[in-house]
């Protein structure tokens, strides 16, 4: 995709990360998790103390544009001790999904861990988020294993980790 392309964010893009990232979660995790839960991981996960402590200690947030508009956003943090990139976030809006961008978007962040010379890219992905497995798996990625973690508030994430070797 030509007109994508991949923005690192700053303490100034807070707001707009906050406004994707409420937009998104409201249109796509009703039915997979609960809308208390949606509320209670959005107030969590990006509170703009919690972005910009992980912007200032090595965690990337990128925004995704497609032309002129920020349609997404992706974080994610190597660790070079294991050779690893995490990819912590890759959202995109709901009415942009189908045009490429989730693939557009993996495809980058393997770009980036093979120039970092990481081995492996891990993420964790809802189990019952059927949709973005499809994609990661279309990507390369195969589940390592299941994770269930309880993230307080009566909450838990029942994710799969998933993994894509960045050797071919």
């Amino acid at each position: 995709m030509s007109n994508v392309t991949f923005v690192r964010a700053t303490p100034t893009d807070i707001p707009l990360l906050q406004t994707l990232a409420r937009g998104i979660w409201r249109a796509h995790f009703p039915g997979i998790i609960s809308a208390a839960q949606i509320e209670y991981m959005l107030d969590r996960m990006y509170a703009t103390e919690v972005i910009d402590q992980e912007m200032r200690t090595g965690t990337c947030w990128e925004l995704i544009r497609q032309g002129e508009e920020a349609v997404g956003f992706l974080s994610y943090s190597h660790d070079p001790v294991v050779a690893r990139l995490k990819l912590h976030k890759l959202y995109v809006q709901v009415e942009r999904h189908g045009q490429g961008l989730g693939r557009a978007s993996l495809a980058h962040v393997m770009e980036i861990a093979a120039a970092l010379d990481a081995q492996e890219v891990s993420l964790y992905v809802n189990k019952r988020n059927q949709k973005a497995i499809r994609v990661y798996e279309r990507a390369g990625f195969t589940i390592a294993e299941a994770v269930t973690s309880d993230i307080g508030g009566g909450f838990v994430m029942d994710d799969y980790r998933m993994t894509a070797s960045c050797r071919m």
